[in-house]
C-alpha cells in the first residue's frame, strides 16, 4: 500500500470512477492518506460521488506521472467517518480545513478494501500489488 500511496502523493491529481445506474463518471480527487494501515480517501455526503459510492461501492482510480508510468487501482470503498479519522485527514491536508472541519457532518472518509493496484510503464504491466 506505501508503493501505491507514494505514487498518488507524487501525482497528486488522480481520477476516481464509479458508475451511476450503468454509466460511468469520473472526477478528480486529490486526497489521499495511510491511516492506521489503510489507504484512506475522502469527499462530502453532498456530492454524487457518495451517493454513487454508497449505492455501489467498487470504484477505479487512474493517474500518471510526468515520466509515463501510471497507475490503475480498484477495490471497495469502505466508509469510516469518525472524529479521529476526521482529524488524521485534517493533520495530513491542512487544505482539507478550508473545506471541512471535525464537526462538519458532511466531511466523509473512506478507505479501500479488496484493492488491486496495477502499475504500467511503456512496455505494459510492471507490478501489481494486492492489499
Amino acid at each position: 500500500m506505501k508503493e501505491v500511496l507514494q505514487f498518488l502523493s507524487e501525482n497528486p491529481t488522480f481520477y476516481l470512477a464509479t458508475v451511476e445506474g450503468t454509466i460511468p463518471k469520473v472526477r478528480p480527487f486529490g486526497f489521499a492518506m495511510d491511516y492506521q494501515g489503510k489507504l484512506y480517501f475522502c469527499t462530502s455526503n453532498k456530492k454524487k460521488v457518495y451517493q454513487q459510492l454508497t449505492q455501489n461501492p467498487y470504484f477505479e482510480i487512474s493517474t500518471t506521472s510526468k515520466e509515463h508510468e501510471w497507475l490503475r487501482l480498484k477495490g471497495k470503498a469502505v466508509f469510516h467517518s469518525t472524529k479521529e479519522t476526521k482529524q488524521a485527514a485534517l493533520a495530513a491536508a491542512p487544505f482539507l480545513s478550508n473545506l471541512y472541519s471535525v464537526d462538519d457532518p458532511s466531511f466523509e472518509l473512506f478507505y479501500i478494501e479488496e484493492a488491486e493496484a496495477v502499475f504500467y510503464n511503456r512496455q505494459g504491466v510492471a507490478k501489481t500489488i494486492r492489499f
